[in-house]
């Protein structure tokens, strides 16, 4: 194949003649064919390990650990500043969502109250998963004994 073939050939494609992107070819997973992907290769120049620092690592672990719709209970924000008696309102409800702020590295973290159907903002360090069975699979202490 001579030079002109080659830079004909390559006409059609998105990227030619600079060599800063690499093809890759791998077998989809959803069709009979193959998928071919473009990858920069300042990617595939150097391999080096990927690093979490720790906001990411607790997003994920907590992510990971409340799934919405779980039953969950945590201290509503600000409760202990507004009531007289300066003890935390305790809120049992519906994990609803995490409000993740990555470039001031906060969590906000919503439980739904099932009396008002309003999500309300907990403490994210405060969120406490409950497991509760039926009434009628739960065994009593002398019934788990025997």
């Amino acid at each position: 194949m001579t030079f002109g073939q080659r830079q004909q050939a390559m006409v059609g494609l998105p990227f030619y003649g600079k060599s800063d992107f690499n093809f890759v070819a791998s077998k989809s997973p959803f069709s009979n064919g193959i998928s071919i992907k473009i990858l920069p290769l300042s990617d595939l120049s150097r391999v080096s390990p990927i690093e979490i620092d720790e906001f990411q690592k607790e997003v994920q672990e907590m992510s990971q650990h409340f799934k919405k719709g779980s039953r969950t209970s945590g201290i509503k924000v600000n409760s202990p500043f507004i009531n007289s008696k300066k003890e935390p309102d305790i809120v049992i409800g519906r994990f609803e969502s995490f409000k993740i702020d990555k470039s001031s590295k906060t969590i906000r973290a919503f439980i739904r109250d099932p009396k008002t159907l309003k999500p309300i903002e907990v403490y994210p360090e405060s969120l406490n998963q409950l497991n509760e069975s039926r009434s009628h699979l739960a065994k009593t202490f002398m019934d788990f004994l025997i």
